[in-house]
């Protein structure tokens, strides 16, 4: 009795063993321009970066975001929502009592995480619940392209996810 029951465990993990894993998300980058990418998604902040920096905070919660990350010193901010939207933000000083926010936002579909190239989406989505949060006007960044670098969004893993290999460059993410 026990032999037949360790050959079924047996057989059964042999079966699980085998199954397919899933496939880690390609990502699609957009196609435009580099400068009309980075004038959506960049807007200057009449207010310092500890205030700015709170303030995306609690306008993702209140736009039904999971904070995944959060680095005070690099300035970045990571967050997923659970209908597969990713958004990560990053602030920077640019002069005395102003800062300058940069978004970038993905959508995750089977195997596929594509970036969000639409400006309207930024502003309405984003940049306007910012500006009503933080109580100020966002202004439109210059064209001088001294805005910072567009993070990449990074979310939790959820059960039975694998985590994607970080795009080239990037520095492989600190196991939780």
């Amino acid at each position: 009795m026990k032999t037949r029951s360790f050959t079924v465990l047996a057989l059964l993990l042999a079966v699980v063993a085998c199954a397919p894993q899933q496939a880690a998300n390609t990502f699609v980058a957009n196609t435009k321009p580099a400068n009309e990418l980075r004038s959506m998604q960049t807007r200057v902040v009449e207010a310092d970066r500890e205030t700015t920096a709170r303030g995306i905070i609690a306008t993702l919660q209140d736009l039904g975001y999971r904070i995944t990350r959060a680095d005070a010193e690099a300035g970045t901010i990571s967050a997923t929502r659970l209908t597969g939207l990713r958004l990560a933000a990053t602030v920077e000083d640019r002069a005395r009592n102003q800062t300058i926010v940069r978004a970038n936002a993905s959508v995750l579909a089977l195997g596929r995480e594509t970036q969000v190239d639409d400006p309207n989406f930024y502003q309405a989505n984003f940049f306007v619940p910012l500006g009503n949060t933080v109580a100020r006007n966002l202004m439109v960044a210059p064209p001088d392209g001294s805005g910072p670098a567009a993070p990449r969004p990074v979310a939790e893993r959820l059960p039975g996810q694998r985590q994607a290999p970080p795009a080239s460059g990037e520095p492989r993410p600190a196991r939780p």
